[in-house]
């Protein structure tokens, strides 16, 4: 139930640039980080693949964690649980400038992605309580655009600061995003839902989660979009070591590599929206998996021929990154149309999906690890070609539903 019918609407600028800048933050804690990854080995005294896990770990705890918080916003309202998500990245952030092991940097950055999740999730439901769905439209467009460039800043502006003022300069800078995204949360978001008292009977909330998990079509289009989001973190945690150790960039220079991956990836969705215009949503949604497929099989090629370049690997990834913007124009609608009630937690069961699938694809580009770039390219043909079994059946499912 929301709060907001009889009140005056909030200025919805300013709702967005809130959502904006924590959504950011959490965001950045891990791509500012990632050029960092090959020269804190030695800082450390540990490993590439425990470094690695470090990136891997806090994905995962991400996605896990983005089941719950839908549940919680609903019994204790929005603003609590993101003033609480907010509070714990303040102090997670300056605690990762503090520590002296890879494994307590491991076990801080885990707890960041826990604390870091309420805002993927508490976002789109602030804004679904407070607008129609025409202004979401509008809201969602501005709020995906901003976020969408956080990852493409996020490294270039990481592997500056590192080099320049050490690694724990990121950390810092995050620190302060966070106090002032809770400044303004504090004194500019307003309550959107009334607190619910039943929203965490267990009864209520594994009943609802077990319908998602049996309605095929559903998942079928959740997993599509965890192995997209898989290919995108699976460059994140193993580009580092590629491109900087294997291939001689320079830390400062390595973001603008991943910034043409995020590019690429802002121009898909570009063209996915205009080709909407011309295309069934089915021919879409199998044209970005035929462009995915051919850009990781490009990759294998160039690295079976030994004729790696940076520039290259990320042109593979940038190939990817097109079609996967025509998967996430057309999955998570198809995923949602098949659900007529608990739409939060579908939102939170397709955020959560997306997330653990992603960063187990993380977790094994960090086990796998043996200093090559093997590792890195065989896991992204292989999430590459279980996308064909996906988009066959979703043409089947798409079949049956206009039947």
């Amino acid at each position: 139930m929301s709060l907001m019918p009889t009140a005056r609407k909030p200025n919805l600028a300013l709702i967005v640039s809130i959502l904006v800048l924590a959504s950011s933050t959490s965001i950045m804690s891990t791509d500012m980080y990632a050029p960092s990854l090959p020269d804190l080995v030695g800082v450390f005294d540990t490993t590439p693949a425990m470094m690695k896990l470090t990136i891997s770990l806090n994905m995962l705890a991400f996605g896990i964690a983005q089941f719950f918080y839908g549940p919680l916003s609903d019994r204790f309202g929005r603003k609590p649980i993101l003033l609480a998500s907010i509070s714990a990245v303040i102090v997670l952030c300056f605690a990762c400038t503090q520590v002296s092991t890879v494994e307590r940097l491991i076990a801080v950055r885990i707890l960041l992605g826990l604390a870091a999740a309420a805002e993927a999730v508490l976002a789109l439901a602030i804004i679904k309580d407070l607008y129609t769905e025409k202004e979401q439209i509008k809201v969602l467009a501005s709020l995906n655009t901003a976020i969408a460039v956080a990852p493409a800043i996020a490294p270039i502006l990481g592997g500056y600061l590192h080099v320049h003022y050490g690694w724990e300069m990121n950390f810092y800078v995050l620190t302060g995003m966070g106090i002032f995204s809770l400044l303004v949360t504090v004194l500019y978001l307003p309550e959107s839902h009334a607190p619910e008292p039943d929203a965490l009977q267990v009864n209520r909330i594994i009943g609802g989660y077990s319908r998602l998990f049996a309605n095929r079509e559903f998942m079928v289009h959740a997993a599509m979009c965890g192995l997209s989001l898989g290919l995108i973190f699976v460059f994140v945690t193993g580009g580092p070591f590629v491109l900087i150790e294997l291939l001689g960039v320079p830390i400062e220079h390595y973001g603008w590599y991943q910034a043409f991956f995020v590019v690429a990836f802002f121009c898909g969705s570009f063209f996915a929206a205009g080709w909407s215009e011309h295309w069934d949503s089915q021919r879409l949604l199998s044209g970005g998996g035929a462009v995915v497929l051919l850009g990781s099989a490009l990759l294998v090629s160039i690295i079976a021929m030994n004729a790696m370049a940076a520039v290259l690997i990320s042109a593979c990834y940038a190939i990817m990154a097109l079609g996967m913007a025509g998967i996430f124009a057309v999955a998570p609608s198809r995923a949602l149309r098949s659900v007529t009630t608990q739409t939060g937690s579908a939102s939170a069961m397709l955020a959560g999906t997306e997330q653990v699938t992603g960063g187990l694809a993380a977790v094994a580009v960090s086990v796998l690890h043996d200093g090559s770039e093997w590792p890195m390219a065989w896991i992204t043909l292989v999430l590459a070609l279980l996308l064909i079994p996906l988009l066959r059946e979703s043409s089947r499912l798409n079949g049956l539903s206009k039947n």
